[in-house]
């Protein structure tokens, strides 16, 4: 009825496609809209001839086509906290205050990794994959897993997990929290060796990251069997 009257009212044996009557704010904010379908390509016939509307189509034709980036499914389908999810984010983007890019813009002088005390702060490979520390928590957090690989650099591994662990089923879950809290656990090891000198072994960092998995999983219907299956702490090989 309401839209009745307002075709009836507003229209006034003219088109409503042009036109711009004094009205309410939501009554304007309606007509306002032809400028989208315009946007798109539309015209009035077209919508007229309209069996079905979707905003779906709609949206995606006013979005445009983009190239889908490799890391999405690990991302936006991940069950982890959303600080892990966050820094992972920020990791994909190449967009976390290294030491290296501080440096470039002349806010410090030093720009070795504080973890490992051997290399410069430049690529995510060094911080999260290679340097020794890092590579203890990801081969105890592999093998606890279950996963009988190598650590990767970022780029081979991305390539790996899209392969593997980019579907719905708990295995999968389960690594895509693991990728996230890991990649949370050492750069948060890396800030308090910086800003309050506290520093915690590998082994500290995998149990604590295991607990919250556990604690997270639990709150997943469809992640309580893989987490019985998990049920222990990861083993971290310390480097002699």
């Amino acid at each position: 009825m309401w839209v009745q009257y307002v075709y009836i009212y507003y229209r006034k044996h003219n088109s409503l496609w042009g036109a711009e009557p004094q009205a309410s704010w939501i009554i304007q904010k309606i007509l306002k809209a032809k400028k989208y379908f315009e946007e798109d390509g539309y015209s009035k016939e077209d919508l007229v001839g309209m069996d079905k509307f979707s905003i779906r189509t709609i949206y995606i034709r006013l979005r445009g086509d983009f190239t889908k980036v490799p890391w999405r499914r690990l991302v936006c389908n991940n069950a982890g906290l959303p600080k892990w999810i966050f820094t992972l984010y920020l990791v994909a983007h190449r967009r976390l205050l290294t030491k290296d890019r501080l440096r470039r813009w002349g806010c410090l002088d030093d720009a070795v990794y504080p973890i490992c005390n051997t290399e410069e702060e430049k690529t995510i490979d060094h911080l999260f994959f290679s340097c020794s520390y890092s590579s203890q928590v990801w081969t105890a957090m592999l093998e606890w897993q279950g996963i009988h690989r190598q650590v990767m650099p970022w780029e081979h591994g991305l390539a790996w997990a899209e392969r593997h662990y980019t579907k719905k089923n708990s295995r999968a879950k389960v690594y895509r929290m693991t990728l996230a809290g890991s990649m949370y656990y050492i750069w948060q090891e890396r800030n308090g060796r910086i800003f309050q000198a506290n520093q915690k072994i590998a082994t500290t960092i995998s149990r604590s990251l295991t607990q919250d998995i556990h604690c997270r999983g639990n709150l997943k219907q469809r992640l309580k069997r893989r987490q019985l299956e998990l049920n222990y702490y990861p083993t971290v090989q310390i480097d002699v």
